[in-house]
């Protein structure tokens, strides 16, 4: 994921720089510096990951406010609403949906294993699991979530501020998501037939 955004944000400094940036593409490349030069928000890379990672001709340029559609992708001749997460974003939402079926993620991650250490203070190797992007039907995720136990609860339910998130860290889940088919290409058109008789694990 890390690496698509700079890759992204590369491009698109590329075309401000030559003069041929649209106006909302200069917003864009500066909004995602903004995001990604802020050290104190962990969320960064997501947010970057949402505004970089859209098709040539859209005119996204900033961050979608939560409860708002974060973008949308080429489906069956039109437009779709799709939503945008990585790691270990938050996930409540999509459980709330009335039909998930109907709805679409695109979805990425990238993380280290924690360094642990053997009996005699040896440390073990960590790996490093990158998932590219891919687009999945919000009803699938969730199975595939479920399948792999990579969910937990954040927050407090004492304040009302719980709330159902992805273990950003799940070796499990990165292996299960390697193995998913179809790749998030937002200037592309998908077709309902891609998503039909998938093996998801």
């Amino acid at each position: 994921m890390k690496n698509l955004v700079m890759r992204k944000l590369s491009e698109l400094s590329d075309k401000v720089a030559s003069g041929n940036a649209k106006e909302w593409e200069k917003v864009r490349y500066a909004q995602a510096l903004r995001i990604l030069n802020n050290e104190t928000d962990s969320g960064k890379w997501g947010k970057a990951f949402e505004l970089l990672n859209v098709s040539m001709t859209a005119r996204k340029s900033y961050v979608a406010k939560q409860g708002k559609i974060d973008g949308y992708f080429f489906y069956n001749g039109k437009r779709q609403p799709v939503e945008y997460k990585t790691n270990g974003g938050r996930v409540g939402n999509l459980y709330r949906m009335t039909k998930p079926e109907n709805a679409f993620i695109v979805y990425s991650m990238d993380f280290t294993t924690r360094q642990t250490y053997k009996k005699d203070g040896t440390p073990r190797d960590t790996k490093h699991y990158t998932v590219a992007p891919i687009i999945l039907k919000v009803s699938d995720f969730l199975a595939i979530l479920e399948h792999c136990n990579a969910t937990k609860v954040i927050g407090h339910a004492d304040k009302g501020d719980d709330e159902i998130a992805i273990q950003g860290d799940s070796v499990k889940l990165a292996k299960c998501l390697s193995l998913y088919p179809i790749e998030f290409n937002p200037d592309i058109e998908y077709m309902p037939e891609d998503f039909e008789d998938l093996e998801l694990w």
